[in-house]
């Protein structure tokens, strides 16, 4: 009976060492995150303070079971509109894209965006932050997971939204993709031998070559990538597509990734047709140096004027 005591405390103490590490670390992430939009936004200064006031009072609201987080159905009233968003977290997630994304687009002085090609759209945070910089953008998302696309065709309705309920591979076909609701920013391609580990969703594939063949595109100013370790597939279906794009917004998993090296991803960037140049790019530890894990990369091609 001491035994079991003893155990029951020491599993009750590793518990609350783990909630409070990930409570300091999400504190310190979103206070971060908070400097920084005030810094980086070209928001007036009003605007930026509405926004962190909702997304705390949205947290809030979720950690004491006021509001429930469900996929598709999870909204908060934001500058007059309903934005959807993807996580427990409530609009955490826009707001990195707000910073992180908006901050790589402005240090680089790209100002010139006509059309924006987004692969692995989720629930439309990095396009509704492409609106925000060029209101008269046209915007292309894709997102595959069927619950998290209905989210994006809430959140990009306008004129020259375009939602794609697809997902873009090296061939046409169908593929497995594992789906949790709490983690949808993390859905991924799942391996035929992986299927029992996974809450698993066929979806449908095309090759960007031949969607952009279909959509008539002739210029892509930003083509974004972000389709978690299925970056390879995606590029070895786009040979025809990179010779019209100008700049590729791409995230490149480094640490445990099995599917591709960052050397075949840079090979697959430079051809005699195109010639993908590194820009810049943020460790997702953001820190300036030491391993990197994930890491968003910004590439200009420079035989695209």
């Amino acid at each position: 009976m001491v035994n079991g005591k003893k155990i029951f405390k020491k599993d009750h103490f590793v518990r609350l060492h783990c909630f409070i590490a990930k409570a300091y670390w999400f504190v310190k992430s979103s206070l971060t995150l908070d400097i920084e939009l005030l810094r980086v936004s070209r928001w007036f200064l009003f605007r930026k303070f509405q926004f962190i006031f909702v997304k705390y009072l949205e947290i809030l609201c979720l950690s004491l079971g006021i509001h429930k987080f469900k996929l598709g159905e999870s909204f908060i009233n934001l500058f007059g509109r309903k934005v959807f968003y993807d996580s427990p977290y409530g609009i955490a997630g826009y707001q990195s894209m707000l910073v992180h994304h908006q901050k790589m687009i402005l240090e680089n002085n790209i100002t010139d965006v006509h059309t924006v090609l987004d692969i692995g759209a989720n629930v439309g945070f990095f396009s509704m932050m492409m609106r925000d910089l060029f209101p008269d953008v046209s915007i292309y998302a894709l997102e595959p997971i069927p619950q998290i696309f209905k989210c994006l065709k809430y959140n990009l309705s306008g004129n020259k939204d375009n939602v794609f309920n697809l997902a873009i591979s090296d061939k046409n076909g169908e593929e497995n993709m594992s789906f949790n609701e709490h983690e949808s920013a993390i859905s991924h391609v799942v391996d035929t031998n992986d299927l029992v580990s996974y809450n698993v969703i066929r979806v449908k594939t095309r090759s960007l070559d031949d969607f952009i063949l279909e959509q008539k595109i002739e210029n892509i100013d930003v083509l974004k990538i972000d389709t978690e370790n299925y970056e390879a597939k995606v590029l070895e279906g786009a040979k025809g597509t990179l010779k019209i794009v100008k700049y590729l917004h791409i995230e490149i998993g480094v640490k445990g990734n099995n599917n591709y090296t960052f050397a075949q991803i840079n090979s697959l960037l430079f051809s005699e047709e195109y010639n993908f140049q590194l820009l810049s790019f943020r460790n997702f530890t953001d820190k300036g140096d030491g391993p990197i894990p994930v890491g968003d990369f910004l590439y200009r091609n420079l035989m695209v004027k």
